[in-house]
C-alpha cells in the first residue's frame, strides 16, 4: 500500500500528495490536481488526464483541508508513484518560474493607453457588448 493517497473533494477535485489525517482535518503534502477530460476516440469516448499544481503560486507545500470537504480516500497504485514524485520534483523544487510582476512587463510600467484600453474592454464586457 502507498503513502501517497488520492482525494476526492467535494467541489469534485480529485488530488494527489502525501495525507495526514486527524480528527477535524486532512493535511496534503505536494498536492497535485488531477484534471479529468472526457475525449473521443473514433466511435468511443476515451479519458485524458492531465496534472497541475493545486495551488499553483503558493509557498507552502503542505495544505490543510477540513475533512468534512473530503469525499473519499484511496492509495495512488504503485506503478504511478514514480512518476508523482517526478511531478513533485518539478513542480515544488524546479525552476521558480513565477517570478516578477504577473501585470506588467519587467522595469516597465503601463502606459495611458494600456490602462484605457483596458478600461474601454471591461467596460464592453460589463455592458455586455462581449461575451
Amino acid at each position: 500500500m502507498s503513502e501517497i493517497s488520492i482525494i476526492k473533494l467535494m467541489d469534485g477535485s480529485t488530488i494527489v500528495g502525501k495525507l495526514t489525517i486527524t480528527n477535524d482535518i486532512v493535511e496534503i503534502e505536494h498536492p497535485i490536481e488531477l484534471v479529468s477530460n472526457i475525449t473521443p476516440i473514433g466511435s468511443i469516448l476515451g479519458e485524458q488526464i492531465n496534472l497541475r499544481p493545486w495551488v499553483a503560486i503558493a509557498e507552502e507545500h503542505i495544505f490543510t483541508i477540513d475533512r468534512y470537504n473530503v469525499i473519499t480516500v484511496a492509495s495512488l497504485q504503485e506503478n504511478f508513484i514514480q512518476g508523482y514524485e517526478r511531478m513533485v520534483e518539478h513542480i515544488y523544487f524546479g525552476e521558480d518560474k513565477w517570478e516578477g510582476s504577473l501585470l506588467e512587463k519587467e522595469g516597465e510600467l503601463p502606459t495611458e493607453e494600456d490602462l484605457e484600453t483596458i478600461s474601454d474592454y471591461a467596460e464592453a464586457i460589463l455592458k455586455k457588448q462581449i461575451h
